[in-house]
């Protein structure tokens, strides 16, 4: 269940690849036993009434035993999925439902239900790493957008930053990014964080450059692809990851790339979203082995899969307790910045973690263990 049509489809639908060669996969190397594995996309065009419908369709008329989801409408059919007792795998794209219903398993850590006043200081803590004093925060008006703008607003005045400049009113489909430029200009920003897709980010990026306007840095939280270095205006722009960087080489990757230039040759493999796709199958598959292959039930499934203490989706990240993050922020990442045309991995190729958790107002530091499995 993802974007296939609509604005939102330039960064959601090559998940749909990932998800398809990781499936191949798994059948052709029989990992599952005699069971194969058959998939069903629906589009829900990023439209929260088509995210609901087309999960009813999967689930109602399809009979599907559960959903890969990689879109930023799931909050829509995130209660519905949960009452059918569905198994869900995906990518969060900061939406709650993803922290609230344990029956959805974002492939690498869960959100906060409570955005507002939940959240984790690292992002703040990246920016002041580069010198950060002065941000601007930019967003649309989407609903995973707007929260992730509130975050990182409360995250950077966490972390002793002042936000300068701050908005949400853009839509999915603006390109034109010249006011707000001059208006990041004009707050006397030293550094950007966006909320929004590559292609709006890439344009704003533009429009700084085009300002002559130079930033201690500018860092995307999406966007993550090799066709990406050669956009105007990307050298120099920093982006988190959840997975360690193709670049480091982990195991995953390595089987990544081989059954992706198998099954899909003619497709571009060296970008984050295909690769979340597979990332999202391979926990998928996680869950039908947790539940026994031999006669895996929906209810083993969600059980089983969320007492995993030890996942990393085979050497893709950091091990992840399934049980310990939900409803967590993001507490570590992985950084890469574009260089002379080429992403170099940041802090030596290991993941950044915050430094602090503030609740309701109140900051709670970190320990390594509290860090561990989260």
């Amino acid at each position: 269940l993802y974007p296939t049509s609509g604005p939102s489809a330039q960064s959601f639908a090559a998940a749909g690849d990932g998800i398809q060669a990781r499936f191949a996969k798994a059948n052709a190397e029989g990992e599952l036993g005699n069971r194969k594995l058959t998939l069903i996309p629906a589009d829900d065009a990023a439209d929260p009434a088509r995210n609901i419908s087309a999960a009813q369709q999967l689930v109602e008329k399809d009979g599907v035993f559960g959903i890969i989801e990689v879109t930023n409408a799931s909050d829509a059919s995130g209660e519905y999925l949960n009452k059918a007792k569905i198994p869900v795998s995906g990518w969060h794209v900061g939406n709650v439902a993803w922290g609230t219903y344990k029956n959805m398993f974002s492939f690498r850590n869960s959100v906060t239900t409570d955005p507002e006043n939940v959240y984790a200081t690292r992002l703040g803590d990246v920016v002041k790493s580069y010198g950060g004093k002065k941000v601007a925060v930019v967003g649309q008006s989407s609903a995973s957008s707007s929260t992730f703008v509130a975050q990182s607003e409360k995250s950077m005045k966490s972390a002793g930053l002042k936000v300068v400049y701050k908005t949400t009113a853009l839509t999915p489909s603006d390109r034109d990014f010249t006011a707000v430029a001059e208006k990041i200009k004009e707050s006397g920003a030293d550094s950007v964080v966006t909320g929004m897709d590559l292609v709006q980010n890439a344009a704003l990026n533009q429009a700084l450059n085009q300002a002559n306007y130079p930033l201690k840095v500018v860092i995307f939280p999406g966007g993550y692809d090799k066709r990406a270095v050669g956009i105007e205006g990307m050298e120099g722009v920093v982006f988190s990851v959840e997975f360690k960087p193709f670049e480091e080489n982990p195991p995953a990757f390595i089987d990544y790339e081989k059954w992706m230039k198998q099954e899909l040759p003619d497709k571009p493999y060296l970008g984050q979203v295909p690769y979340i796709g597979w990332l999202s199958a391979e926990t998928f598959i996680e869950g039908i082995k947790a539940a026994g292959v031999e006669c895996p039930t929906r209810a083993a499934f969600i059980k089983n899969l969320r007492k995993e203490k030890g996942y990393d989706a085979n050497g893709a990240f950091e091990p992840v307790d399934f049980a310990k993050v939900f409803g967590k922020p993001l507490l570590c990442a992985f950084y890469v910045k574009v260089e002379n045309g080429a992403f170099v991995p940041q802090f030596e190729g290991k993941p950044f973690c915050t430094k602090a958790i503030v609740t309701n107002g109140k900051v709670k530091n970190l320990t390594p263990a509290d860090i561990k499995g989260a």
